[in-house]
C-alpha cells in the first residue's frame, strides 16, 4: 500500500476552502507602472519648470511693455496739459492785465477758439474780485466784482503760482478740472480757466495695446476720468475697488515708488486683464494700460500647449519602452515561479531551465539547488521526525513523572507514599525492569532496603535480609563522590552481596543516584535493567532530580514529626502550667482572704483599740492584699480562659446598671486625681443578654485604666446601640499609646515599656481577660490612640448573644 505524503510546501502554497486569493498586480505591469512612473514625474517637473518660466517670463515682458506705454501716454496727458498752462501764461504778463477790459475780453475769446479744451476763463484782480468772465457755457460778465479771496482758485494760485484742483463732474456728466495761474509780478490778479477732460480721450484712444487693449484715467479718488468707451467716463465711474487701481492708489498717497506687484487683475468692464500703470505725479492721476490675459498670454498659451504635446509624446514612447523592459525581465521571472510551484507541490525532481546570462539565471541555478537539498532532506525526514516525536513522548513523559512526584510531595506527608511513587517513576521513566531506595543507617554504617519497585517478593526479602556495608558497594562510592554512577554491565563488576542478587535475578545494568545534602548522607536511589547498556543523559539528570526530591522527602517527613512532637509537649507543658496556675491561684487566694479577714476585724476594734501606727501598718495590708488578691483573680481568671474552664453565665441585663455601677465604683478615684468622669446612656437602650458580671468586669477594667493613666483633664464613657449590637467607648486625656504598641498591650503579662507604666504598676493581664471575655460574647476590643493627644478604647457585642452573633 502506498501512502499518499503532502510536502510543507505543497501544504503552504494550497490553498485552504473558503480562502479568498487577494488579487494581485503582476510584475510586468508594476515595473512598468515604475519605468512609466519616473519618467513622467522626470519629464512633468521638467515641463512644470520650463512652463513656468517661460510663462512668468512673457508676463514680465508684456507688463514691461504695458509699462512703457503706460509712461508714454502719462507724458502726452503731462504735455496736453502743460500746453495748456502755457497758452494761460500769456495772459499772466503786468502789460496784458493792465490792457483796457475790451481788449482783454478780446484775448480771452481768442484763447477760448485756440484751445477747445478751455470753457470759461476768469481774470480775478489782487484783492481777489472778479474782473472778468469768459465761458462758451454761460453770458460774459465784466467787472462783477464777486470775491474769490477765500476760494482755492485764487488762494492756492497766490500761494503756489500754479494750481491744479481736483477733477470735478459738471453737470454729473463730464470730467472738468480748474487750472489758476497767477499774475506775474506783486500785488498781481490770477487768470482761472475751466478745462473740460473730454478731450483726453484723443490721447487714451491713440494708444493701441493689442487688438483688444486700452488705456484709462483716474484720478485721486479712483474716479474715471478718460476711456475709449466716453460712456463710462460721462457715468462717472468709480474704479477705486479694482485690485489693481487700489494699489497704485495706496502707493500714490505714500508717496513712494510705483508697485506694480498687482499684474493680473479684474478689468473696468470684467474679464481677467495683464495691466500697468504711470502716474501723473502733480496732478496726482494714473494712467492705465490693460490687455485682455488671454490675448497678452496667447503666444505663451501656444508654447506650453507645444510643450504638453511634447510631454504627452515622451509619456507614450515611456510606457512602451517600460512594457518592452517589464516583459523581457518578467518572461523568465514567471519560468522561475512556474519551477517554484512544481517544486512547491511536491515535483523535488524539477528542475528550471534559464539561459539569460544574468542575475535571473544565478538564481535559478540557487533554485535547482535548493531543489536537490529538499529532495536530499526529505528522504530523511521521515526518520528525523519519528526521533523528534520520540524525544518529544520522552520529554511529556519525564515531565508528567515530574509532575506526578511533586503532586505526592505537596499533597501527602506519609513519607512511604512519597517514597513508593519516586521509585516506581523512576523505574518507569529510565526504561528499567526495577527500582530500589536504601536509606543509610549512619550508627552502623550501612545501607539497607526501604522501598522498592517492580521487584518480587522473594528478590525484596533476600535484599532487606542484606545489609551493605558503606566500603562494601558502588552506593558508598556514588555517595562519597556525591555523584551518579552507571554500571553498564554487572557481570563484569567485582562480585559483591547486592551485585551477585542482582545477578542472580537477571539484572544486567544498573544506574545508582546517591541521596545526599548538605554534606549528610540519606541513602541512595538504584534502577536496574535486564539489558546491559548505559543510561541516556536525559535519564540521568531526571533521575538525579528525583533523588533531590527524595532527600526532600525525607527532610520534610523528619521535620513534621518532629514538629509533631514539640507541638505534644507544648500542649502538656500548657495543660500542666493553667492546672498549675489555676491550683496556686486558688491555694494562695484563701490564706489571702484569712489575712485581710483578721486586719479588717482588728481595724475595727473587735480585739480591742489599737494605736493610730498599728492602725496605718493594718490599713496598708488591707490596702496591699486587695491588690494582690486582685492579681490573683486575674491570673486565676486567664488560667481558666486557657484551661478552658472559664464559663459565662448568661441572662438577661441592662447595660445602663452595669455602666452606672462602674461609675459608683470609679468616681471616688476620679474625684482623688481631680478628673472629671463622665457617662452618656441612652434611655432606650434594648434589654441586653450576656454575662452581666463579666461585662461589668471588662468595663471596670477599662475604666480603671482609664483612670490610672490619666493625670489631668477627663474620662468619658459614651454608650449607643446600632446594628444589633451594643458599641461602648471609653476615652481619656492621658500620655496615648504608640501605633506599634496597640495590638502588644492586648496579649498577656505585656504593658507600654516607659517609665509611667511601669510607675503605674500592674501585671499586663486585664486587657488580655478583657479581650477574651469580649470574644468570648461573639464580640471585638480595639484602641484608637495618639500618643499625646489621650486614648479611646472600643467594645462592640451583640445586644442579644446567642442570638444575633454577627455584629457590624
Amino acid at each position: 500500500m502506498t501512502a499518499t505524503t503532502v510536502t510543507p510546501a505543497a501544504a503552504a502554497t494550497a490553498k485552504k476552502p473558503g480562502e479568498t486569493r487577494r488579487v494581485r498586480m503582476g510584475l510586468s505591469l508594476k515595473f512598468a507602472l515604475a519605468f512609466v512612473g519616473l519618467v513622467s514625474l522626470l519629464l512633468i517637473a521638467s515641463g512644470a519648470v520650463t512652463m513656468w518660466l517661460s510663462y512668468d517670463e512673457a508676463k514680465n515682458a508684456a507688463v514691461s511693455v504695458q509699462r512703457e506705454k503706460a509712461q508714454a501716454a502719462a507724458e502726452h496727458i503731462d504735455e496736453f496739459i502743460g500746453e495748456i498752462e502755457q497758452q494761460i501764461g500769456w495772459t499772466t504778463h503786468a502789460q496784458w492785465s493792465a490792457g483796457t477790459v475790451d481788449q482783454r475780453r478780446y484775448d480771452f475769446v481768442r484763447l477760448l477758439r485756440q484751445v477747445p479744451a478751455i470753457t470759461e476763463l476768469v481774470q480775478i484782480d489782487d484783492t481777489g474780485k472778479e474782473q472778468l468772465k469768459v465761458s462758451r457755457l454761460d453770458m460774459d460778465v465784466i467787472g462783477s466784482g464777486t470775491d474769490y479771496s477765500a476760494d482755492p482758485r485764487f488762494a492756492k494760485a497766490v500761494a503756489d503760482r500754479v494750481w491744479f484742483s481736483p477733477v470735478y463732474f459738471r453737470k454729473e456728466s463730464e470730467p472738468y478740472m480748474t487750472i489758476s495761474v497767477a499774475h506775474i509780478g506783486r500785488n498781481s490778479g490770477v487768470t482761472v480757466a475751466e478745462i473740460n477732460l473730454k478731450f483726453i480721450w484723443d490721447v487714451v484712444t491713440a494708444l493701441k495695446v493689442g487688438q483688444a487693449g486700452y488705456a484709462y484715467v483716474v484720478n485721486g479718488q479712483g474716479r474715471l476720468i478718460a476711456h475709449p468707451d466716453i460712456s463710462l467716463v460721462l457715468r462717472d465711474t468709480d474704479l477705486s475697488q479694482l485690485p489693481q487701481v487700489a494699489n497704485a492708489l495706496a502707493a500714490l498717497q505714500n508717496r513712494g515708488p510705483q508697485d506694480n506687484a498687482v499684474t493680473v487683475a479684474r478689468g473696468p468692464e470684467g474679464g481677467s486683464v495683464l495691466t500697468a500703470y504711470a502716474a501723473i505725479a502733480r496732478l496726482d492721476w494714473l494712467v492705465f494700460v490693460e490687455q485682455p490675459l488671454a490675448e497678452a498670454m496667447a503666444p505663451v498659451y501656444a508654447s506650453l500647449l507645444q510643450t504638453g504635446a511634447l510631454l504627452g509624446l515622451g509619456l507614450v514612447l515611456a510606457a512602451v519602452t517600460g512594457t518592452l523592459l517589464a516583459r523581457r525581465m518578467t518572461v523568465p521571472i514567471r519560468q522561475l515561479q512556474s519551477g517554484a510551484d512544481r517544486l512547491g507541490s511536491g515535483e523535488l525532481d524539477h528542475r528550471i531551465e534559464i539561459r539569460t546570462g544574468d542575475e535571473i539565471e544565478a538564481l535559478a541555478d540557487r533554485f535547482n539547488r535548493m531543489a536537490r537539498q529538499l529532495q536530499e532532506s526529505y528522504e530523511t525526514l521521515e526518520s528525523k521526525v519519528e526521533a523528534r516525536s520520540r524525544d518529544l513522548a520522552r520529554s511529556v513523559d519525564e515531565l508528567r513523572t515530574l509532575s506526578d512526584v511533586s503532586l505526592a510531595l505537596s499533597s501527602t506527608l506519609d513519607l512511604k507514599t512519597v517514597l513508593r511513587t519516586i521509585v516506581e517513576r523512576a523505574a518507569e521513566l529510565a526504561g528499567a525492569d526495577g527500582g530500589m531506595i536504601f536509606r543509610y543507617n549512619r550508627t552502623e554504617r550501612q545501607y539497607e532496603l526501604w522501598h522498592s519497585a517492580g521487584l518480587d517478593a522473594g528478590l525484596v526479602a533476600r535484599l532487606a535480609a542484606t545489609p551493605v556495608h558503606e566500603q562494601d558497594t558502588e552506593m558508598g562510592h556514588a555517595a562519597r563522590e556525591n555523584r551518579p554512577i552507571e554500571i553498564a554491565d554487572l557481570a563484569a563488576m567485582p562480585t559483591a552481596p547486592i551485585r551477585d542478587i542482582a545477578l542472580a535475578a537477571g539484572f544486567c545494568s544498573a544506574l545508582i543516584v546517591p541521596l545526599v545534602r548538605g554534606g549528610r548522607i540519606f541513602g541512595a536511589l538504584i534502577v536496574q535493567r535486564h539489558t546491559p547498556g548505559g543510561f541516556v543523559e536525559s535519564t540521568v539528570d531526571i533521575i538525579q532530580t528525583f533523588a533531590s526530591q527524595s532527600v526532600l522527602a525525607i527532610q520534610n517527613a523528619r521535620l513534621f514529626r518532629e514538629i509533631e512532637e514539640k507541638g505534644r509537649q507544648l500542649e502538656i507543658a500548657s495543660q500542666h502550667k493553667s492546672q498549675f496556675l489555676a491550683n496556686m491561684s486558688h491555694e494562695l487566694r484563701t490564706p489571702l482572704n484569712a489575712i485581710l479577714g483578721y486586719a479588717e476585724l482588728l481595724v475595727d476594734g473587735i480585739y480591742g483599740e489599737i494605736s493610730e501606727k498599728a492602725r496605718g501598718v493594718l490599713e496598708r495590708i488591707q490596702s496591699n492584699g486587695k491588690h494582690l488578691l486582685s492579681l490573683i483573680n486575674d491570673v486565676l481568671d486567664l488560667s481558666k480562659i486557657e484551661a478552658g474552664q472559664l464559663a459565662l453565665t448568661i441572662e438577661d441585663y441592662a447595660m445602663s446598671a452595669i455602666v452606672h455601677s462602674v461609675v459608683s465604683a470609679t468616681e471616688s478615684l476620679a474625684a482623688a486625681k481631680g478628673l472629671a468622669l463622665a457617662a452618656t446612656v441612652p434611655k432606650d437602650l434594648p434589654l441586653g443578654r450576656g454575662d452581666e458580671r463579666r461585662l461589668t468586669q471588662v468595663l471596670l477594667n477599662l475604666v480603671g485604666n482609664a483612670i490610672k493613666f490619666t493625670d489631668k483633664g477627663s474620662v468619658g464613657i459614651d454608650v449607643k446601640a446600632a446594628n444589633g449590637g451594643f458599641d461602648l467607648a471609653v476615652s481619656d486625656t492621658g500620655p496615648g499609646i504608640a501605633e506599634m504598641d496597640q495590638v502588644r498591650i492586648f496579649e498577656e503579662f505585656q504593658q507600654v515599656d516607659n517609665s509611667n507604666t511601669r510607675r503605674k504598676g500592674g501585671t499586663g493581664l486585664g486587657l488580655a481577660i478583657s479581650k477574651r471575655i469580649i470574644e468570648m460574647h461573639g464580640g471585638k476590643i480595639t484602641v484608637n490612640s495618639v500618643p499625646g493627644k489621650g486614648s479611646t478604647f472600643r467594645v462592640v457585642i451583640p445586644v442579644r448573644f446567642g442570638e444575633e452573633r454577627e455584629v457590624v
